[in-house]
C-alpha cells in the first residue's frame, strides 16, 4: 500500500541527522564491537523498536526507504529516547557498499513488498542477488529471518535461498508465534485476521 506524502516527516529527517547513517558516520557504529542487527523495510518501527528493548547491548540499523514512513519511525526513536537504533532512509542497495564483509549479526525481512510481476522479481528482497549481499555482510553463523503473508513470495524466496550459500534452519507455511516473538505492525494485523504467516530462517 502506497503511503501518503508527509512533509513534516520528510522535514523531521532533515532536522535529526544525528540518528541517520551515511558514508561518513557508519563505520563508527562498529568501533564498539557490539553486535549489529539490521531490519530491511522497517516501516513505522514496531518490530525494530521491540527488538531494541530486548537487545540493549546491541546496535540496530533500521532501513526504510520511503521518507514519509521513515520520518514517522525516526520520530518514534527520538521521542522515546532510544539510543541504539540508527536509521538508513534510502534503498537497501545504497547501504550494501557501506557495510563491510562479516559485519552484521542478524538480518530481518518482515512482510516485504512482494513485487508480484515477473519483470519486477529482481526488486524482491529475497532475490538471489540480494541474498548474496546478505551472505557477504553477515558474520559467520549469522541469521537471516524472513516473514511474509504472501505464499507466492514465500515459495520464490525458499527457491532462491536453496540456490544460495545459506543453510536453511527451518521454514513454515503457518508460523505459530509460540515464543511471543516480536511482531511488526503488519504481523499484528494479519494475525488479528487469522491470516497465515510464512516464515524462513537461515544461517550463514
Amino acid at each position: 500500500m502506497r503511503s501518503r506524502y508527509k512533509k513534516w516527516a520528510v522535514d523531521y529527517l532533515a532536522e535529526h541527522q544525528e540518528k541517520i547513517l551515511d558514508k561518513d558516520n557508519i563505520d563508527a557504529l562498529f568501533l564498539s564491537k557490539r553486535d549489529v542487527l539490521l531490519e530491511i523495510g522497517a516501516g513505522k518501527g514496531d518490530f525494530i523498536i521491540g527488538l531494541s528493548k530486548l537487545n540493549n547491548d546491541k546496535i540496530l540499523i533500521a532501513n526504510e526507504r520511503v521518507n514519509s514512513i521513515s520520518g514517522v519511525l525516526l520520530k518514534r526513536i527520538v521521542t522515546s529516547d532510544i539510543q541504539n537504533i540508527f536509521l538508513f532512509p534510502h534503498d537497501i542497495e545504497m547501504l550494501f557498499p557501506l557495510l563491510k564483509d562479516s559485519s552484521i549479526a542478524e538480518i530481518y525481512l518482515n512482510f516485504s513488498d512482494p513485487w508480484p510481476k515477473k519483470r519486477h522479481e529482481k526488486r524482491r528482497l529475497t532475490h538471489l542477488n540480494k541474498l548474496k549481499e546478505y551472505y557477504r555482510i553477515l558474520k559467520d553463523d549469522g541469521r537471516l529471518v524472513f516473514k511474509t503473508d504472501n505464499e507466492k513470495l514465500f515459495i520464490f524466496s525458499l527457491k532462491e535461498l536453496m540456490n544460495s550459500s545459506f543453510g536453511l534452519i527451518n521454514s513454515s507455511t503457518n508460523y505459530i508465534n509460540k515464543n511471543e516473538e516480536i511482531m511488526s505492525e503488519y504481523e499484528k494485523k494479519f494475525r488479528r485476521n487469522n491470516k497465515a504467516i510464512f516464515r524462513i530462517e537461515a544461517r550463514k
